[in-house]
């Protein structure tokens, strides 16, 4: 049984339990998750990855992905990371190394951008007015956004711009940063600013040793550590 089409999905998944006489507790108890996230999946305040909608479907006996696709947002997640900001030398391997998180990211989120992805040295710079239009579009349209840095910075950088709009925009926000490279002074602590100051967005700063940490810290916390459960 599959769901009409562009029905949202917290809908589809309360039609779906009414229709099975299930409780969001024995959902969430089938799922091994809380049930105050299967509330936030019913009350469209969030939105489950596609394995646990598949897992979702098997216990219910209904299609909810259609209903999933419908209501994702074309890229729920926004990766930020320094490219015209790091020196020459660096940009290549940075590059490999945000791709890695970037990999990492693909059981968690339903979408995602990464401006960077086809970018491995200036040669691959769009105009700075064609990239900016379309970054800075998608980025309003995103639910959420990850900043990632493990070089230093040594010149300005458009990611430091697009980090500002996401905290200014009230946005998810999570920052990585390899440890021992220097941080603008607004960021340190940061988190802890930003839990006190209602018109701050949920912000979460972490401090790696390494590019693999970031990977593990990813794969472990999941759309919690972006703000999307």
């Amino acid at each position: 049984m599959g769901m009409q089409d562009n029905t949202p999905f917290g809908q589809a998944l309360k039609e779906a339990l009414a229709s099975r006489k299930f409780t969001q507790v024995r959902l969430a108890n089938e799922l091994e998750t809380d049930p105050g996230q299967v509330s936030r999946w019913a009350t469209g305040k969030s939105l489950p990855v596609r394995g646990t909608v598949e897992r979702m479907g098997e216990i219910l006996g209904v299609d909810l992905l259609e209903a999933l696709r419908s209501s994702t947002p074309q890229y729920e997640l926004y990766v930020s990371a320094p490219i015209t900001g790091l020196s020459e030398d660096s940009l290549a391997t940075h590059h490999d190394e945000v791709g890695k998180v970037v990999e990492s990211l693909a059981d968690h989120v339903n979408s995602l951008h990464w401006p960077g992805r086809e970018i491995n040295g200036t040669a691959d710079l769009l105009a700075p007015d064609i990239a900016t239009e379309r970054n800075m579009s998608i980025l309003a349209h995103s639910t959420a956004l990850l900043y990632l840095q493990f070089a230093e910075v040594v010149r300005p950088t458009g990611s430091l711009i697009e980090l500002g709009a996401a905290l200014g925009s009230r946005k998810k926000t999570t920052i990585i940063l390899k440890r021992g490279l220097r941080q603008p002074f607004m960021l340190q602590e940061f988190a802890a600013v930003a839990a006190r100051l209602p018109s701050l967005p949920q912000a979460r700063v972490y401090v790696v040793d390494s590019v693999d940490a970031a990977c593990r810290l990813v794969q472990r916390n999941g759309r919690e550590l972006l703000g999307l459960t």
